[in-house]
């Protein structure tokens, strides 16, 4: 049995070639434009497949430590050994003025500052997640599903006031606040998209993305929920929820793309190892072809980087699915018992 969302796995498919581009040599423009909202669209996505457990709270996050927790453990410990033999001596990265001490700490506290996660900054998504699915869990649990409109405007406000504050918690728990809202209106809202025809998809996406450019090149700072970053309440939220819509009327016409599909299926590998990948890239075109990387940042180069960065991780795609457990996922085999069973008894397969 099939137990994957084919609208989902499509729009983390072209959701992550985003994330990729606004990693690689980018325009300042495209790059606000870009992180207004993709982000939010990962959490949102995220909350899209959230389904209410009858798992007591250990085995949640028993269940969540082992499908987050440990990929970013046994990834942040591989890349942070890649950072400090080689690309941190790369002269485009912040390396060899950082202490190697601070991002060796990074690895446990899962912060931005003082460059600790300068050896993968992508690589906080998952603690944060895991913080995420957690917070709304107990919510969840503790509510029995009720006022969670409720819930999502205090975090909102909650997540906002933490911005003003000077220091940040471990593993980015006050953005936690803010990605929760998008978590939970992902799982509030998921049935809402339908498959409509392209000129209705192009009449309703394309006055929303102009007003995410609009919007953010209102907000007084390039949104970065990393960092903890968002600008103005109101211009932050306008524009990812109006970037979130605007991707999500596209995506029901692109969901059939298989290569779409299998970048959504993989988009946690992806999200891991690009940033690594990039820096060899940087630095082939760097040494080899003496390119000047503060220049190589129009459109066409932002499209080479992403696509030849994508086409390096595909090896390690199926590399890793040789060996699952370094997701902290079961072998093919188990994971289709598990489906049957899962199948059997009624219930959505863990994902």
């Amino acid at each position: 049995m099939d137990s994957r969302i084919k609208w989902i796995d499509a729009a983390k498919g072209l959701g992550i070639v985003l994330v990729v581009m606004s990693h690689a040599p980018i325009d300042e423009t495209l790059k606000a434009f870009l992180f207004a909202f993709h982000m939010p669209l990962f959490f949102y996505l995220s909350g899209a497949v959230f389904r209410p457990h009858s798992m007591s709270i250990w085995a949640f996050i028993k269940k969540k430590a082992r499908s987050l927790l440990w990929p970013y453990f046994v990834f942040s410990a591989a890349s942070y050994l890649i950072w400090f033999s080689m690309t941190r001596h790369f002269p485009f990265t912040a390396g060899e003025d950082v202490n190697p001490i601070n991002p060796f700490v990074g690895i446990f506290l899962s912060t931005p500052g003082n460059y600790q996660l300068t050896y993968n900054p992508a690589i906080w998504f998952l603690t944060c997640l895991f913080v995420v699915e957690l917070l709304f869990f107990l919510y969840y649990r503790l509510s029995k599903g009720r006022f969670i409109a409720t819930f999502l405007v205090v975090a909102a406000i909650a997540g906002y006031g933490s911005t003003m504050l000077s220091f940040a918690l471990p593993w980015n728990v006050f953005v936690a606040l803010t990605a929760v809202v998008f978590y939970g209106l992902g799982h509030l809202t998921k049935h809402f998209w339908k498959t409509l025809p392209w000129a209705n998809v192009l009449l309703i996406a394309t006055p929303l993305f102009i007003s995410v450019f609009f919007i953010q090149s209102l907000n007084t700072e390039r949104v970065d929920m990393r960092a903890n970053v968002l600008g103005e309440f109101s211009y932050f939220y306008l524009a990812a929820i109006a970037g979130i819509a605007a991707f999500l009327v596209l995506i029901p016409k692109l969901q059939h793309s298989k290569t779409l599909l299998f970048l959504g299926q993989n988009s946690i590998v992806i999200l891991l190892i690009h940033l690594p990948i990039l820096n060899f890239v940087r630095a082939a075109l760097y040494y080899g072809f003496q390119v000047d990387l503060s220049t190589a940042n129009s459109l066409p180069w932002t499209l080479f980087f992403t696509a030849v960065t994508i086409v390096l991780v595909v090896p390690f795609i199926y590399l890793l699915q040789k060996y699952p457990w370094l997701l902290g996922k079961a072998p093919l085999k188990k994971q289709g018992r598990l489906q049957k069973q899962h199948a059997l008894q009624g219930n959505a397969v863990p994902r």
